[in-house]
């Protein structure tokens, strides 16, 4: 049987840069998380300029001063036109509360401010909650892009802004 989701807390969210501790502890807790469900360590802690204005943005959610949750926009190269949502990430004790549609729905806000008229992301096939809040946020799946041509273990999802 499932439980109702927890109530929502007030969050703040803050446009951090991208190597900022908060920033990094919650990209660090992602990384074990996908290590521990994939048997690897996902990926490299983000690089600074791929998530700088005016071409890109990454946002903190605050629980008062604790950092809760993260998610970023950069630029794809082979889709001219497109930001890509980039590590998304709640804590735990923090998820179903609607922090990641708020930060999704933000990213979306600084993507058209900078210019974009799509946004696209990559996720894993078997991540079927995060494959629910994006196409619940409106985005459907499309074609690999690089650098996941070969995942076999990847979807991508879009959406025109």
């Amino acid at each position: 049987m499932n439980q109702p989701p927890p109530h929502p807390v007030a969050v703040r969210l803050r446009l951090v840069r991208v190597d900022t501790p908060d920033a990094r502890i919650l990209q660090e807790a992602q990384q074990a998380e996908l290590g521990e469900m994939f048997g690897f360590r996902g990926f490299a802690l983000a690089d600074r300029p791929q998530f700088t204005s005016p071409r890109g943005a990454f946002l903190v959610a605050y629980d008062d001063d604790v950092p809760v949750a993260c998610g970023g926009i950069c630029p794809i190269g082979a889709l001219p036109g497109t930001a890509e949502v980039k590590r998304m990430y709640t804590v735990p004790s923090f998820r179903r509360r609607g922090i990641g549609v708020r930060i999704l729905r933000s990213l979306e806000v600084e993507a058209r401010a900078f210019g974009y008229r799509a946004m696209a992301l990559e996720t894993g096939t078997v991540m079927h909650w995060a494959v629910a809040l994006y196409q619940g946020e409106g985005y459907s799946q499309i074609p690999l892009y690089p650098p996941y041509l070969a995942s076999s273990h990847s979807t991508c999802l879009g959406k025109i802004l």
